[in-house]
């Protein structure tokens, strides 16, 4: 073959690539786009010039953070305001949208200004199509990016619509349009057409489920007269999955991830995935008040923001305030004339720390109500354990979960038999057996969880059953536990006397079982001990105060006047 023959091939050939590819198919020959100009295109046969985003939370893990097949567009923004760039059901595949400052070509991960891999509900439905909102700057030029999700076989290209326009949401759409509301009972709201602005919260039980935010979001300020508790709910009076999420005063507009104060996905009891949330108020402070949906779901109702007293929680809802269950015989477990009563009924969790239940198949976010407890193996290699819905006519939940730990933040080893037990509505009584124990009296710590997001809380019986049988006080470490002068009003002396030296540590807890102090003492030597507390700033009421070495715990009272 001629070498003349040869260079008309490579420059034949080309060109034929060329033609099957998109005219926008790299950002430098981006098409310029007008608002409600609805405009036809294809990413079929498009490369891939665009940035990765591994941190984007629309993009998913590492190694599925980019848009693939993607293809680009213009625009100069002639007001500011909130815009749409949409494919939503008008698309035939997977696709994914980005938005850039500026016109770089192509632009880096620091350009991104807004993304989305599949849009609200009705976006999903259809080819799991996407919608991205941003809020555009007057005389601002952005670069918009559309592409495609690819996972192995699945290649996402394909051909539709898509259109520019500008939102018409709520008057609250934005933190910085927050509408004052105050006390009251079935106020209306839309998120119809509503933008989300506010920020990500990954880690955080209330935006699991693959989703971390609350999507298509409206605002609200409420500054209260009174100081206490708020209790904000769109349970039952919502058409759609709801999320709701308070942050305090002085928090920015919109604000960080890390003003969060409290948050709600789904409320327990609350039907369609509708929310309940509640939140200490202090009078004439200010807090930003957050209501949008899971996955960008919207739509209509009301809510309700009225001042509760909240309940109290049970005794033992934290780790360090547990409740001793008892090893019983079998003759008494198999006649369930005795076990140990227990309530999730107002009980709360540490989110940051919460460990899932390991017989939980659904570890991907939700809210808990968990309650604690203690039991000495007594130097039983094995016991069995026993969870059983109760239910009073009121409170007749079913579906719990009883774990095993050693400490307070390490699960037994499951390799030691059923460390996780779980109750519902076709199995109310749950059954299994821990082995390989130490032959030595051991302290285990008990769990009891009631997933909030899926279930509701209640009452149920738990059982130890063993061989060897005792009464059901916990084990002392002290003599002669005293705390002195009480009442007490700027400081109280703490004086225990210990049997042989151990380590030492408490905890105080306020008039509603909260702990609101940790000491950690040490190593002590055997013998009459005596610590200080400083109490002049706490309210006057009760107060427990509990010690622990790890293997007993004792506790005091005293009053503050």
């Amino acid at each position: 073959m001629s070498k003349r023959l040869l260079t008309l091939l490579w420059l034949i050939i080309p060109s034929a690539m060329l033609l099957a590819q998109p005219l926008n198919d790299s950002c430098t020959d981006a098409v310029a786009v007008t608002l409600d100009e609805v405009v036809s295109f294809s990413t079929v046969g498009a490369s891939t010039d665009g940035p990765r985003h591994p941190t984007a939370a629309c993009f998913g893990t590492a190694g599925n953070d980019s848009i693939p097949h993607d293809i680009w567009y213009v625009y100069t923004a002639a007001t500011d305001g909130p815009l749409k760039w949409s494919n939503c059901g008008t698309a035939n595949f997977d696709s994914r949208m980005a938005v850039y400052l500026g016109t770089p070509c192509p632009p880096t991960d620091a350009d991104l200004v807004a993304c989305n891999d599949d849009g609200p509900t009705s976006c999903s439905a259809s080819f799991f199509t996407s919608e991205v909102v941003f809020s555009a700057v007057a005389g601002q030029t952005y670069t918009l990016r559309l592409g495609g999700y690819s996972d192995g076989d699945l290649i996402g290209e394909g051909t539709g619509t898509v259109v520019l326009s500008v939102v018409n949401g709520p008057a609250n759409d934005f933190c910085a349009t927050a509408i004052p509301i105050s006390i009251g009972n079935e106020q209306p709201f839309s998120t119809l057409d509503a933008t989300t602005d506010g920020p990500d919260h990954p880690g955080s039980p209330c935006f699991g489920f693959g989703s971390t935010t609350a999507g298509s979001d409206i605002w609200y300020t409420f500054t209260p007269d009174y100081t206490g508790f708020a209790e904000w709910s769109t349970c039952g009076t919502a058409t759609f999955d709801t999320r709701l999420a308070i942050y305090p005063p002085g928090s920015t507009c919109p604000p960080a991830s890390g003003d969060l104060m409290a948050c709600n996905d789904d409320g327990a009891g609350c039907s369609g995935f509708s929310s309940l949330v509640v939140f200490p108020v202090e009078a004439g402070q200010t807090y930003l008040l957050r209501l949008g949906g899971f996955n960008n779901d919207n739509g209509s109702g009301t809510f309700d923001l009225v001042a509760v007293v909240p309940p109290a929680p049970p005794a033992n809802d934290d780790c360090t305030s547990t409740e001793t269950t008892p090893i019983i015989a079998r003759e008494e477990a198999d006649g369930f004339d005795v076990y140990t009563e227990g309530t999730t009924v107002s009980g709360t969790f540490v989110s940051e720390d919460y460990q899932y239940p390991p017989c939980l198949s659904n570890q991907n976010g939700g809210e808990f109500s968990d309650v604690w407890y203690t039991v000495n193996t007594l130097g039983n290699e094995s016991l069995e354990l026993r969870i059983f819905a109760i239910g009073d006519g009121v409170n007749d939940a079913t579906n719990f979960y009883l774990d095993v730990f050693t400490t307070c933040d390490v699960q037994l080893d499951t390799l030691l038999g059923n460390t996780c037990l779980s109750t519902s509505a076709d199995n109310t009584l749950a059954v299994g057996t821990i082995g390989g124990l130490p032959t030595t009296p051991t302290i285990l710590l008990i769990r009891v969880s009631t997933r909030l997001t899926s279930d509701v809380p209640g009452i149920f019986g738990i059982q130890v059953v063993g061989e060897i049988i005792t009464d059901t006080q916990a084990p002392t470490f002290t003599d002669a536990l005293n705390v002195f002068p009480n009442p007490a009003s700027a400081h109280v002396d703490v004086q225990y006397a210990l049997r042989t030296a151990t380590p030492v540590r408490a905890v105080l807890y306020d008039m509603l079982g909260r702990p609101i102090g940790r000491y950690d003492w040490g190593l002590q030597g055997a013998g009459t001990q005596r610590q200080r507390l400083d109490v002049g700033h706490l309210p006057t009421g009760f107060y427990t105060l509990q010690l622990d070495n790890g293997l007993a715990r004792q506790t005091v009272k005293f009053m503050r006047q």
